[in-house]
């Protein structure tokens, strides 16, 4: 298997691993969530990165049902996921208490758990 491919692959049972920890919110508590929040946050930009000849050829060749279908779903799992780091980044108390986030904490608690939800989904 080649480097890269690998580098993939590892990319998304890492991802994996981080979406069934975030899942156990109750189990794991409110300071590991948001670390492993930021983890899988910096491994979706990372496996955007690593599959950006997909980004690249979106608008390429022809449409069928499925690929509508594909594409619709990244495109809602896109906007969820960047509702979760947009609101997580709003909610955070530990990780990232050093920003000067000031008010909106009712919002993104709503956005976050609406995200959430339909990620889920």
């Amino acid at each position: 298997m080649k480097p890269k491919m690998i580098l993939k692959l590892a990319v998304d049972i890492g991802m994996t691993a981080a979406l069934l920890l975030l899942m156990a919110y109750e189990l794991i508590g409110q300071a590991a969530h948001e670390w492993i929040g930021i983890g899988m946050s910096a491994l979706f930009i990372i496996h955007h990165i690593l599959n950006g000849s997909w980004i690249r050829n979106i608008l390429k060749g022809r449409y069928h049902p499925v690929r509508m279908m594909q594409a619709g779903l990244v495109f809602l799992i896109l906007c969820t996921m960047v509702g979760l780091m947009i609101s997580g980044t709003i909610l955070s108390r530990h990780a990232l208490s050093f920003l000067p986030i000031k008010g909106g904490r009712s919002f993104a608690r709503n956005l976050h758990m609406v995200s959430a939800y339909w990620g889920v989904c």
